[in-house]
């Protein structure tokens, strides 16, 4: 599917009645029972730009897990609640949808300040307003993707309030990766034989204007390439899934897709293609990293050095052995039980 391939590929791969709901019912997190399930689903303020939250989990007591989304301008939250709803059972699952993306998007199709400093920004603010609804001095912090970018940038800054980072597909320097997947392609070009597939190596190389103009379209062309030779989706199951996941979810069948991941990818890219943490050296609470065995697409074997070179008070690589660059949707039930031990039980 057209959709899901455009969310694996920019780092990426990955309820209408809210938005009717009054302003006054609409602006923040309403106050929970001090026991009982979570299943909130309301547009919060953040930075000056109405954005879309939702909120699941079997008890308001459990730690809560805030997820960075993909794309950019690419939202998880039907895959979430396909793929990996048993984690509901063990965190308040928040799926954040960021300015440009999903409901928010749908909200107003033309928000401002769409940049790295002020999405950091609103998943900040959002933080505060979770500790403070929830009761909980520090939340978990998850990021997929062009949402890794994010993450570093938040627990980098201000490690006071999370309990841990989890980071998934994690970005580490999206120059360096193509270079690294350039590599790989080309092995795996020569094996088989694909004249085509080294020929459009040789040209991004150094692209002219005509075959890729911009870091993105050239990624794009790459992507291509990764996706062919199975460095971006592992599971072959995982796009039919995917397809099933969006279409469970009735309140997204008139986003558009696309359109979303152009506004936001435009706005982005030089921040995306800017982000380089391989001169990050301490993160001061535990790392986490969930990595696709076979993720050529943001070369999972890059995430590894960063975390080699990493002081933090516990870091460990969670390998997923079937995945590429989405273990949430090629490995979901795996994925599920491996961060719930992982991270809450330490084993």
């Amino acid at each position: 599917m057209k959709t899901h391939r455009i969310l694996v590929l920019i780092l990426a791969v990955w309820l209408t009645a809210c938005g009717n709901q009054p302003r006054n019912q609409a602006e923040g997190p309403r106050e929970a029972p001090s026991v009982g399930k979570v299943d909130e689903k309301l547009f919060i303020e953040l930075g000056d730009e109405r954005q879309h939250v939702e909120m699941r989990g079997e008890s308001d007591g459990n730690p809560v897990l805030l997820f960075i989304h993909g794309g950019p301008g690419w939202p998880e939250t039907p895959q979430l609640r396909y793929f990996n709803a048993d984690l509901t059972k063990a965190f308040t699952l928040v799926a954040w949808e960021q300015r440009g993306a999903g409901k928010s998007f749908m909200k107003n199709p033309a928000p401002k300040n769409v940049t790295l400093e002020q999405i950091v920004a609103d998943a900040r603010e959002l933080t505060a307003k979770l500790r403070e609804k929830f009761k909980q001095p520090k939340i978990y912090l998850a990021g997929y993707s062009w949402g890794s970018i994010v993450g570093i940038n938040l627990v980098e800054k201000y490690p006071e309030d999370y309990a841990a980072y989890i980071g998934i597909g994690q970005v580490v320097n999206m120059k360096r990766g193509m270079e690294i997947s350039q590599e790989w392609l080309a092995g795996q070009a020569r094996e088989k034989g694909d004249a085509a597939a080294l020929k459009t190596l040789e040209k991004l190389k150094n692209p002219a204007k005509d075959f890729c103009r911009g870091d993105l379209q050239c990624f794009i062309k790459q992507y291509e390439l990764v996706m062919k030779y199975g460095g971006a989706v592992y599971n072959k199951n995982a796009d039919r899934e995917s397809e099933a996941a969006i279409a469970a979810s009735g309140d997204y069948k008139n986003y558009d897709w696309n359109k979303a991941f152009e506004f936001s990818a435009a706005a982005l890219e030089k921040d995306m293609f800017a982000a380089d943490f391989r001169n990050v050296r301490e993160i001061k609470i535990p790392v986490f990293l969930f990595l696709g065995r076979h993720d050529w697409n943001v070369p999972s074997v890059l995430a590894q050095e960063f975390v080699e070179n990493l002081n933090a008070p516990k870091k460990e690589i969670v390998w997923l052995e079937n995945s590429a660059h989405s273990p949430l949707a090629e490995e979901p039930q795996e994925f599920n039980r491996l961060l719930v031990e992982k991270v809450l039980k330490g084993k």
